[in-house]
């Protein structure tokens, strides 16, 4: 047998975010960092490079020595260009927000202080930048005097996503107790854009030349792309996912307006697509997973992503659609690697005329054992991307299921909706369903079956083990959710009103509440449990894990990581989370 995949192979590379055309398609800057060095546990900056696309020889270059903010996965909100494309306005490391130029110059554009900067975007008509401020205020500076004028009226609570429409700034806003995916609406200081009660409206963008908008919205159920003249790419999938971060983008008009591209979202798998408002005529273009998308003269640029495509920055040439890769992620060399398989959709009959939906990653070398793997949020879903751990455990003979519970995206509305209330109840019943379908037509036994999940996921995989202990041999939580009523008063500010939608009122839900928390119901749990927990966790309090391992240290081996928050980033750590994992799989599900 060749050698294992060790999780140095697995991290090997540097991270590639938010590809961005400059206004005439030329040149293409990315926010990346350097190749991660294994040894240290101190983390890459992140810095804007350019490359000129007309140069066939190009090359990578820093724009700045400048280390910028960064951002993770398909989210963006670092940087935007001039109008002239001879500078960017960035938000700095240290969250100011800065003017970089092509010669590498830096100016202050706005200090920062105590407040949080995010998103900048320039009015290509005047020049002035539009900035969100802690998610709550969006600001329009002017560049030359730094005058500074608050634009919202502060008639939501959350903010994000500026952009500027004939002349107007629009933004994407809400309050609790909604979430951004619960109901949400475009507005300018003049009145609202788009708003549909009880659905939700994102990612609002407009034409280059700033005259015609248009958004994700799923007033027909489904989140789709629609025009600012009532137009709607109206199809039974979804083309984004749930705003977890600022400056999606999902979809993106062409430079003349003529067409928009956008990402089909097909059971997890992604569908580059481009539509002609006109006429509705829709034409598939690429498969994988696409985000960040920017189209500017001939060129569309996007973060390209698959089972088996290494996240990279690839460039469309959109007279005929041939694709140009300019940059790769991983440095490993994963060519052909029988790691990365392409998963199978599962759309399986709870019994009770509800279908659930998942996808089997089988093994190639297969030992016998499943991983069923639950994505957090819970208002998420993992879609067919590029993604080392599975590759990690892939490798090592487990094949994994990854449920789309009741409550995930990517399969319309209701079914996202159908968790509301029912948290911590409808997931691990969904989830047990689809693991006992596998188990019975993959031929797994429940001994030689772990299910996996941090933060939400966590919650989920706990709850399955004292619901359905038949189904287990063992579970690995992260910094799981195992007090619900705890979350109200320790989490974040974004989510603090989360629960109100998922389980309801505190105020009138505590019996529910206690009922669906594990640290309730510790008595009843039999199946040996790895609890992992960074101490400095700002999202789900370490004190939950320390509580539920202190009270169930019979069943449960917990490990606490100092300095580690919600995801965990050191080296050592991740390290130390696979060695143990490995170790705690090994002896409880052989």
């Amino acid at each position: 047998m060749a050698d294992l995949l060790t999780l140095e192979n697995c991290l090997a590379g540097r991270e590639l975010v938010e590809p961005r055309l400059d206004p005439t398609g030329r040149r293409l800057a990315i926010v990346t960092t350097a190749p991660f060095d294994l040894r240290s546990d101190e983390r890459p900056l992140w810095h804007i490079e350019v490359i000129d696309l007309d140069d066939p020889a190009g090359d990578w270059n820093k724009m700045s020595t400048t280390p910028v903010r960064g951002v993770r996965g398909l989210g963006g909100g670092t940087f935007d260009w001039s109008p002239d494309g001879h500078s960017v306005v960035a938000v700095a490391a240290g969250g100011d927000v800065v003017e970089i130029g092509i010669d590498g110059s830096t100016r202050m554009l706005v200090p920062a202080g105590d407040r949080t900067l995010s998103s900048p975007v320039v009015d290509p008509s005047s020049g002035k930048v539009i900035v969100v401020v802690d998610q709550s205020e969006i600001w329009e500076i002017e560049r030359r005097s730094g005058e500074i004028r608050r634009v919202d009226d502060g008639r939501h609570d959350f903010v994000i996503d500026p952009i500027v429409w004939n002349g107007r700034v629009v933004w994407h806003g809400w309050n609790p107790p909604n979430m951004p995916w619960d109901e949400s609406e475009l507005v300018t200081e003049h009145g609202v854009v788009s708003a549909v009660a009880g659905r939700r409206v994102q990612q609002p963008d407009t034409t280059p030349d700033g005259n015609r908008i248009a958004w994700l919205d799923d007033a027909s159920g489904w989140l789709n792309v629609t025009t600012g003249d009532g137009r709607r790419v109206s199809e039974a999938f979804e083309h984004g996912g749930p705003p977890w971060g600022e400056r999606m983008r999902s979809w993106c008009w062409s430079p003349d307006g003529s067409r928009l591209a956008f990402v089909r979202n097909e059971g997890g798998f992604g569908r580059l697509c481009t539509v002609d408002p006109s006429t509705g005529r829709v034409d598939e273009r690429a498969k994988a997973i696409h985000g960040q998308l920017s189209w500017r003269g001939s060129r569309l640029a996007a973060i390209r992503t698959g089972g088996r495509t290494p996240t990279q920055i690839v460039v469309y040439d959109t007279d005929d659609w041939t694709r140009r890769t300019v940059a790769v992620g991983p440095s490993y060399d994963w060519k052909d690697h029988s790691a990365l398989v392409e998963p199978h959709l599962l759309a399986v009959d709870d019994g009770a005329g509800s279908l659930l939906h998942a996808r089997l990653y089988r093994a190639t070398r297969p030992n016998g054992a499943l991983l069923c793997w639950i994505h957090g949020g819970p208002t998420d879903q993992w879609t067919v991307s590029f993604n080392v751990r599975f590759a990690y455990w892939i490798d090592r003979g487990y094949s994994i299921l990854v449920p789309d519970h009741r409550g995930s995206t990517g399969h319309g509305r209701s079914y996202t909706d159908a968790l509301r209330g029912e948290w911590g109840r409808l997931d691990a019943h969904d989830t047990a369903v689809l693991v006992n379908f596998v188990q019975r037509s993959e031929e797994f036994s429940p001994e030689r079956t772990a299910v996996l999940g941090s933060s939400a996921g966590g919650l989920t995989a706990l709850v399955v083990a004292l619901e359905h202990p038949e189904l287990l041999g063992a579970v690995v939580a992260a910094y799981p959710v195992s007090d619900i009523a705890a979350l109200d008063t320790t989490t974040h500010r974004f989510e603090a009103h989360y629960n109100r939608t998922l389980v309801g009122d505190p105020s009138t839900t505590v019996q529910k509440s206690e009922e669906r928390s594990p640290v309730h119901r510790v008595d009843e749990l039999s199946v040996p449990v790895l609890l992992l927990h960074g101490d400095s966790d700002p999202v789900v309090s370490v004190d939950q894990s320390r509580r539920l391992a202190d009270i169930a240290s019979r069943h449960v081996q917990y490990v606490e990581y100092p300095g580690e928050g919600h995801g965990f980033r050191s080296w050592s750590t991740r390290l130390d989370e696979h060695r143990r994992t490995e170790e705690f799989l090994i002896r409880h599900l052989s």
